[in-house]
């Protein structure tokens, strides 16, 4: 590893470990192997000195020379937009300058998306950035090879005596070919940078049953609610509800618990109206129902007029005219307050998943708040002071699971993921399927984009058939099922939520593609996942395909042992067969005969 800054105009390559720049400044590159093939590194600097340090500008936690005797190929993917596009595959040959970053200071928003990989001379380098916030790669071609540069957008300022700042952290996992380096990276991931570390096992996401704020249901979703739904009862009727179906694990909660609700009331933190006892009833009532408990807050963002706009004297804004303001978390003592009021409501309600969302563009504010000569600060400290807060969440409830959302998916650079899962991939979970919205084939798309870098991931579905469950379930997954509706199907959604509950440890295997990301409603998509003696492969005709039948080589099997293969239908008929090895790797075919329907094949050794 290699990073470099300019002091005063010149260029300074920085080494691993700690190093004197000038006039006081420090630089501390700190790097780690990971195994044989990764290495992980972190920049800080502190001015040590009695005076204000020189400019400092251009710094680059990773500054990498690479040869190579032909041009690299970049894969990535786009970040979430909320459509179509969410998770789509970027693909192309450096042949020119290439910048890259997020859209408002989220860090895989639109714009931007933190893990990267370059392909040259038979190896591949797969690249993860760790910032929540505006970060920065520049991949260029240079005489005989390329150069990679990752640092931050804003980034011209001077040290205080005593400050330190951090820079982006980077992890590079090493391949060979792409497809294998990128397994080797989802696995990297997952053993020592996901909460798995923590945890010593994998970390159980929940198969949830969601109550919404009103505001976020679209047009088209046709709910059965009446005016007990966001209350203490409604919440009983809930948790009652989804213990019919007998395959949740989660009362899901999200924007309907706090005064005002989410329209106008982000920054209160007193229970609403149909509340009056606080969470901790619903909460128990889930508890003793085999159930646990997730809570949405929203702690960075809070609504003008609202308690918390109020109470703190630290917060960031943009003008007097804007309706939100920050909580300023560069600040030791607003992080403090926040963070004190975060473990007091989790302890008193007995949350036990906390779901952090981020609905704002926090850009504009970091700008508006620096000062003169300190372009970048304002970011620095607020970025550092989001990780010492989720880091004092976890050493006070060791077993709480976080949930990253920002809008969706905007926040899952590695930092975030290092802390948390992220139970809503994309906003795209906020809306039904329908002809506007496409979320069944958006979501075989995020899958197959996003699960070749980030092995937890999960999001929403609005109806229990089985295309549709199958069609966004990995670990966990949220239904917003009408079981208020007096005609809601409980039966099927036992079927399909059950094979959700049994299919999810597969996940936590190795994920092979099997066809391509594509918004072609006339094609089939299908992905492998692997575990060392068995798997699970999910297959999707979908509602244009022509092809009754397909056949799909499978990935990591022994081709000279017998496989159990259990076929599932769209209608949850199940049959058995057998298959060699050497076979499944030529090529299984699969029949489905109806358009727009699914199957699942599990397969174990004979």
């Amino acid at each position: 590893m290699r990073g470099s800054l300019c002091y005063n105009g010149k260029k300074i390559m920085l080494t691993p470990g700690i190093q004197s720049v000038a006039d006081g400044l420090v630089a501390d590159l700190q790097c780690r192997s990971i195994g044989d093939n990764a290495e992980f590194a972190v920049l800080y600097l502190k001015n040590i000195g009695n005076t204000n340090s020189g400019q400092i500008t251009a710094v680059k936690t990773v500054d990498l020379n690479i040869p190579c005797s032909q041009k690299p190929q970049y894969h990535s993917l786009r970040g979430d937009s909320k459509g179509a596009e969410s998770f789509m595959p970027i693909d192309f040959t450096l042949t020119e300058s290439y910048h890259e970053e997020p859209k408002g200071g989220r860090s895989s928003c639109t714009t931007g998306f933190p893990y990267f990989d370059l392909s040259y001379d038979g190896k591949t380098d797969v690249f993860a950035i760790g910032w929540t916030g505006q970060w920065s790669k520049d991949i260029f071609p240079t005489d005989d090879g390329f150069c990679v540069q990752i640092g931050l957008c804003d980034c011209d300022f001077y040290l205080l005596p005593g400050e330190e700042v951090r820079f982006p952290s980077v992890l590079i996992v090493h391949g060979k070919d792409a497809a294998s380096a990128r397994r080797s990276f989802r696995r990297t991931l997952r053993e020592e940078f996901s909460p798995k570390k923590r945890f010593g096992t994998d970390p159980q996401l929940p198969v949830a049953v969601q109550c919404f704020d009103r505001y976020f249901y679209a047009p088209g979703s046709d709910l059965t609610l009446d005016a007990s739904w966001a209350t203490e009862q409604g919440q009983r009727r809930t948790i009652e509800a989804a213990s019919r179906i007998g395959q949740i694990d989660t009362v899901w909660i999200d924007a309907a618990w706090f005064t005002k609700g989410y329209a106008g009331g982000v920054g209160n933190y007193t229970c609403a109206e149909g509340f009056p006892n606080g969470l901790q009833p619903v909460s128990d009532y889930a508890h003793k129902n085999g159930m646990r408990f997730l809570i949405w807050f929203e702690p960075e963002r809070c609504d003008i007029g609202t308690q918390w706009n109020a109470f703190e004297p630290n917060l960031l804004k943009i003008d007097e005219t804007y309706p939100h303001t920050l909580v300023n978390l560069g600040d030791d003592g607003a992080r403090q307050r926040m963070t004190d009021n975060l473990i007091r409501l989790i302890g008193e309600y007995g949350i036990d998943i906390y779901r952090q969302d981020f609905n704002v563009e926090p850009l504009p504010f970091w700008r508006a708040n620096d000062v003169e000569g300190r372009t970048g600060i304002t970011e620095m400290k607020y970025v550092a002071g989001l990780y010492k807060m989720w880091d004092r969440l976890l050493a006070t409830f060791p077993h709480l699971l976080i949930d990253n959302c920002a809008s969706g998916g905007r926040r899952l650079d590695l930092e975030l993921c290092m802390r948390s899962v992220t139970l809503w991939r994309s906003d795209t979970g906020c809306h039904p399927d329908g002809t506007e919205y496409r979320t069944s084939i958006w979501n075989h798309n995020q899958i197959l984009g996003l699960s070749e870098y980030i092995p937890y991931h999960a999001c929403a579905i609005w109806e229990p058939d089985a295309y549709i469950v199958r069609s966004s379930a990995t670990q966990g997954i949220a239904c917003n099922f009408d079981i208020f509706n007096p005609n809601f199907d409980f039966s099927l959604a036992q079927k399909s939520i059950g094979e959700v509950q049994q299919l999810k440890h597969y996940w936590n295997g190795d994920f092979y593609p099997l066809t391509e990301a594509t918004l072609d409603e006339s094609v089939w998509s299908a992905y492998q996942l692997a575990l060392p003696d068995s798997g699970a492969v999910y297959v999707f005709r979908r509602g244009h395909s022509n092809d009754s039948k397909k056949v799909f080589s499978l990935n990591a099997l022994d081709a000279d042992k017998q496989y159990r293969l259990t076929f599932t239908d769209e209608n949850f008929n199940s049959w058995e067969e057998t298959h060699s090895g050497q076979a499944l790797l030529s090529g299984l075919e699969v029949s489905i005969k109806t358009p727009r329907s699914s199957m699942v094949i599990t397969y174990r050794e004979a």
